[in-house]
């Protein structure tokens, strides 16, 4: 009996992924490597994505070496754990690890390498290399903290802030 509803369930998972995953939906292919491009995966396109994958909101975020999961267009409100240098679109909360790379970051950063944001940080940026892209509201601590503009305190032995220059072990902003 169960081995007949655990069979059931398979076939009926089977069915809503093929109904999901078609030959001419998929998006990922070998980027015509070889002279000639090929589906090698069949995912369905996600919203804006050519790559086939969806960008989601998750809870918990995880990164292994370079590799984001659930994947790197993918944002996380709440826990990120680092394991590497992967990359988020956007961070909102605590961020532990080894180094974090995101588009946009608010909350907490510790990670031991550094901290990256290619737009705002706002909050606290803790690592030995702290970058944020466009903005640093709150307080940046490291060994090289940069920054275009600070709305805030970096605290280091090389500051650096485009809209004011270069300040050694503390620089204040507003």
């Amino acid at each position: 009996m169960k081995k007949t509803v655990l069979s059931a369930l398979c076939a009926l998972a089977a069915c809503a992924a093929f109904a999901q995953w078609q030959p001419g939906q998929g998006a990922a292919n070998d980027h015509a490597r070889g002279g000639n491009p090929r589906d090698v995966v069949f995912v369905q396109r996600g919203a804006g994505n050519p790559y086939g994958y969806r960008a989601y909101n998750t809870v918990i975020g995880f990164t292994l070496l370079p590799w984001s999961l659930p994947n790197d267009e993918s944002s996380v409100t709440g826990l990120r754990l680092n394991l590497g240098w992967g990359r988020y679109a956007w961070t909102r909360g605590v961020d532990l690890g080894a180094f974090s790379y995101s588009g946009e970051f608010r909350g907490i950063a510790a990670n031991v390498l550094g901290n990256r944001a290619d737009g705002d940080a706002l909050g606290l940026q803790v690592g030995l290399v702290n970058l944020a892209g466009r903005r640093a509201a709150g307080l940046q601590i490291g060994l090289v903290n940069y920054v275009e503009r600070l709305e805030g305190v970096q605290i280091g032995l090389l500051n650096f802030a485009t809209s004011q220059g270069f300040f050694p072990i503390i620089n204040i902003g507003w």
